[in-house]
């Protein structure tokens, strides 16, 4: 409890007390276990014996045969039959594990080895037909079993194929020409789930069955590896079949479009579905029908060349392109070179490592999500071969964007500034029906963090804050992504290229769903509008309170200036800082029209070297003293003779330099003399070692004393100091800002594309790293030395409300680098802050000036208040979308129940009750929205016609619940929805 911060607040302290309450309760309940410990063991073991049975041996079903036949997955498991009892018991169970109790254990035996033999096909009674019982090779969840089956061939329901019935008893076979092997549904689905769940692979599941078989191996395996992958890849293919409704379509799944087994956003604008009429009238509302893309690569999600010809079953169906039109448009296009990163200083190891690998024909993935709710688009996904070339990027974003009609488009890309420049002209490359529909406004940004390692310009010209329509937007959603198939990387980059599409696409088809299951819950749209309701009145009092303290001429040559932006970006950016900063080289360029001037009225002493150049002399003496000292403490204890001449080599450069600059400090500090003597005759009376050349006190006038640094002949010489290391404070914080940028991108790199690969990769990471480390530090210690001058200098000047006390932890970001504080409450370093000031004698602290300096502070305001106002209405009709849309779908669903005709009676029952079905939960979908969030709705006053129909008990009563939920994580899925009503989307069970 004492490692707890003083600052906690009061939920945080309700937080802890809950988790330690939890522990302790957690830790009695095992204590009290210990007590009963023993007792649970025996009764484990009690199983392996007869238990209830052990003095009678009768069966326990007839009384008559011998009990010795036990069945585990019974209810009544510890019932002990007679064979006949076991076998009648079980016709309707083939599979079934029982044992035998052999006189002094229970040895495992099968239903096979009993006599069990189980009729398919004919209905009630034993089929009149001569056909002999085959051996079937069957996989269910709880092992491999040996079954004889029988099939009906006496035509008494007409003819009926074998695998036909096979298929209606919940087997699927292996082939369907001469099948022997078959696998339960259940085994398939329950696959299914795990690998949307968990990951889990083929080859683990598989053998997990093998080992619920035999643990010991001691019996002959069964090996039908193959045959389970290709089943699996069948089975996915059929579920995304079913739940996307081509079942109920006439035209049957051969006729499936492009992208539609895919699961789309039910908060995205959809015409037709969920937007009102007339949303496409321009007007100051446009902005509430944006569509929202986010793109990015990922470099983990390779794939090794092994030659594979491996067909997709469902091409272009869903998240992925289709691969043969895609590869036909890029092969044209293998030499164009990668994207550079804008104003980047690490692209060099960008290109070295994503560069393409030998033996690998994919070396990565793009993909394109909504970033407002991060659901993955369909035909949003693509492979990259090289890096992440433009013909790749626009392939995929227009086939994502294929038959859109919204009026705007807003992209977000880390490398928008980049691949946006020509992305209308590129377009003309392609097929016309890929093009965008004529008028498209299409604006793009970079996400909120990536934009914190680019250039002053692209901060200005590409950061959402600044953007009209956009609300809080963040685009950084499509990084979290990621993670739910990163952990596929190791197996997906051993399949062909037909299992890797099919298993991505099936990944996020079920993370699509779980997201979509989530948009009920507060996380993801009542907590963001609580949030942001909040936010928008705190924001909208603080910039009316900042916007008073302008004049109303300024306030309205601001508008006007953010207005002619808007319409015409070319026109002058506003939210880019004025151009007035002073570097140390501006200073000395003042310095020297001063000593011109001096030399003019001969008031200058007769010397070549002027003022200002022996003070820049005395700031770069000082700089390599401090790299030396750096340099000698960054260095082994035992340094090698090579290292040792090196240094001293540089410490006697920097000797020599000194000393001949001495000459020039005395005409201009005649009092250093005295100092210098002094310090002689010390070292010559043996009082002292002989100073090394970094160690040697320089006596600038800021160094020297109080009685010498007031002398009258001092102030020119003081006044010059301080204005060069205002401006040295300056320049050394700028470069410490400089290098954070290229650390915090070569460390985002690394993250998102080094991370995982190899200690090769990640060693070559740490050694680029650690030159820009040292760089850092260089430049920190320049700002602390020139800062510890100016506080003898000038104490109280004007720089002291800027040039802060400069700790290790505030050299940060840029941006948010502890994902475990909210980006809202986040507070970045004052470093980020510091605004520049120019000593340009032309330029006056007048009030005018003063307020176009504060011009940027005021934009930054405003754009504040407007997305928090923006996101409000933002996130209102993102709702009342997500719940017209769950509407659409449920009347969809039932207009597609009697689409076919001419169906087997059952058949035709079967394809309209699962419509009915679709139609009811996603009626109840849409009901479980509106008593999410209707009542806040309400209670914030919103005149929504769209949530009478829901207002009542149900949604009141829910509301109430919804406070409990805040804090859920955004990930989890109800048990009712994951098990039942998950069938209405994608991902869910169909048992």
């Amino acid at each position: 409890m004492k490692r707890i911060q003083s600052n906690t607040t009061s939920v945080g302290w309700v937080l802890l007390i809950v988790l330690v309450t939890d522990k302790r309760v957690f830790q009695t309940k095992l204590k009290e276990w210990l007590s009963f410990r023993q007792t649970c063991l025996d009764e484990l073991l009690r199983h392996d014996g007869r238990g209830d049975y052990l003095k009678g041996h009768n069966c326990a079903t007839c009384q008559e045969g011998e009990g010795v036949f036990k069945c585990l997955d019974c209810f009544d498991g510890g019932l002990l039959r007679c064979k006949a009892c076991l076998v009648a018991a079980h016709h309707i169970h083939p599979l079934h594990r029982v044992k035998e109790w052999n006189g002094s254990f229970f040895s495992k035996t099968s239903l096979h080895s009993l006599g069990l033999k189980i009729q398919l096909g004919h209905g009630e009674g034993k089929c009149p037909s001569l056909v002999d019982a085959l051996i079937f090779c069957v996989f269910d969840t709880s092992g491999v079993h040996k079954v004889n089956v029988k099939f009906c061939d006496c035509g008494k329901n007409g003819f009926v194929a074998r695998r036909i019935q096979l298929l209606r008893v919940g087997w699927f076979p292996a082939t369907f020409n001469r099948p022997k092997t078959v696998f339960t549904f259940t085994c398939l689905d329950l696959y299914y789930e795990l690998s949307l769940q968990g990951k889990t692979t083929i080859y683990d599941f598989y053998h997990t069955i093998l080992r619920r078989t035999d643990n010991l191996g001691l019996e002959r395996q069964t090996y039908r590896y193959a045959e389970f992958h290709r089943v699996v890849r069948i089975w996915r293919g059929l579920l995304m079949l079913k739940r996307a409704g081509r079942g109920q379509e006439p035209a049957g799944a051969a006729a499936t479009a492009h992208g539609e087994l895919a699961l789309e956003c039910p908060a995205c604008p959809h015409p037709g579905r969920n937007l009102p009429k007339n949303w496409d009238i321009p007007g100051p509302l446009a902005f509430l029908y944006t569509l929202f893309l986010a793109i990015d690569a990922n470099f983990k999600l390779k794939q090794k060349n092994r030659g594979i010809n491996d067909p997709e079953l469902s091409p272009g169906w869903a998240y992925f392109v289709e691969e043969g039109p895609y590869q036909d448009f890029i092969k044209d296009y293998v030499d164009q070179s990668e994207i550079n990163t804008c104003q980047s200083e690490h692209d060099a190891i960008v290109r070295a490592t994503v560069r393409s690998t030998p033996g690998y024909a994919v070396t990565g993935t793009i993909i394109v999500i909504c970033p407002h709710h991060g659901l993955v688009r369909k035909n949003g996904a693509g492979d990259l071969q090289k890096g992440e070339r433009y013909c790749n990027v626009d392939f995929v974003v227009l086939m994502a964007l294929i038959g859109i009609q919204l009026l705007r488009i807003v992209i977000t890309y880390d490398i928008v500034c980049q691949w946006s420049r020509n992305f209308l002209h590129r377009m003309k490359e392609f097929p016309e029906h890929m093009w965008l529909k004529p008028g498209t406004q299409i604006d793009v940004g970079v996400p909120s963090w990536h934009i914190n390692g680019h250039g002053a310009d692209c901060r200005a010209n590409y950061c959402l804050g600044y953007m009209d329509g956009v609300g809080r937007t963040c685009g950084e959603e499509i990084e979290s992504s990621w993670s739910q198939t990163n952990a596929l990387g190791t197996s997906t980059r051993e399949m062909g290229p037909g299992a890797r599409h099919e298993t991505l696409n099936d990944q996020w088809g079920g993370y699509n769903f779980r997201k979509i299951v989530g948009f009920r819950k507060c996380v993801r749209f009542l907590k963001r509008l609580r949030e942001a309701c909040d936010m928008r009145n705190k924001h909208s009092e603080i910039f009316k309170k900042f916007s008073e303290t302008f004049s109303e001429s300024m306030r309205e040559k601001w508008e006007k200036m953010l207005a002619d932006w808007n319409v015409d970006p070319s026109k002058p950016n506003p939210y880019e800082e004025p151009v007035a900063p002073t570097s140390l080289q501006d200073v000395r360029l003042e310095l020297g029209k001063e000593d011109m001037a001096m030399a003019a009225d001969g008031r200058g002493p007769s010397i070549k070297t002027t003022l200002g150049s022996f003070f820049m002399t005395g700031l770069d003496i000082e700089e390599q003293q401090r790299q030396i000292c750096l340099e000698a403490a960054e260095m082994k204890k035992s340094p090698t003779s090579k290292q040792q001449a090196d240094l001293d080599d540089k410490r006697t450069s920097l000797l020599r330099r000194i000393h001949r600059w001495r000459e020039v400090q005395l005409v201009y500090i005649p009092c250093v003399g005295g100092l210098l003597a002094a310090s002689l005759s010390a070292a010559a009376a043996g009082e002292s070692l002989p100073e090394l050349a970094e160690s040697i006190p320089l006596y600038l006038p800021s160094s020297l004393p109080y009685h010498l640094r007031c002398l009258p002949e001092m102030v020119l010489l003081v006044d010059k100091e301080q204005r060069l290391r205002v401006a040295q404070a300056d320049d050394a914080l700028a470069d410490v800002c400089r290098q954070r940028r290229i650390i915090s991108g070569l460390w985002q790199f690394k993250r998102l594309n080094v991370n995982g690969t190899g200690n090769k990769s990640n060693t070559r990471m740490r050694t680029l790293y650690n030159p820009f480390n040292l760089r850092t530090q260089r430049c920190a210690d320049c700002y602390r030395a020139a800062r510890q001058r100016l506080v003898v200098l000038d104490p109280n000047g004007s720089w002291c409300g800027r040039l802060q006390v400069l700790k290790d932890e505030d050299i940060r970001g840029p941006g948010q680098e502890d994902n475990k504080k909210s980006k809202g409450r986040f507070e970045p370093s004052w470093i980020w802050l510091v605004p520049r000031v120019s000593s340009a004698p032309d330029i006056g602290d007048t009030e005018e000036h003063l307020d176009e300096n504060m011009r940027v502070e005021w934009m930054k305001s405003k754009a504040r208040m407007q997305r928090w106002e923006e996101e409000v209405m933002l996130t209102t009709e993102e709702m009342r979308r997500v719940i017209s849309y769950f509407e659409w779908k449920a009347s969809w669903w039932r207009t597609q129940g009697p689409q076919r005709t001419g169906l087997d009676v059952d058949v035709e029952e079967g394809v309209t009750a699962y419509a009915a079905k679709q139609a009811y939960l996603s009626e109840r979908m849409a009901e479980s929205c509106g008593a999410h969030w209707v009542p806040f709705l309400l209670e914030q006053g919103a005149p929504l016609d769209w949530t009478l129909k829901y207002v009542n008990a149900q949604a009141l009563g829910d509301a109430e619940e919804v406070e409990d939920e805040e804090e859920e994580e955004e990930e989890e899925i109800d048990d009712e929805m994951a098990s039942s009503d998950g069938i209405v989307l994608e991902g869910g069970s169909d048992g």
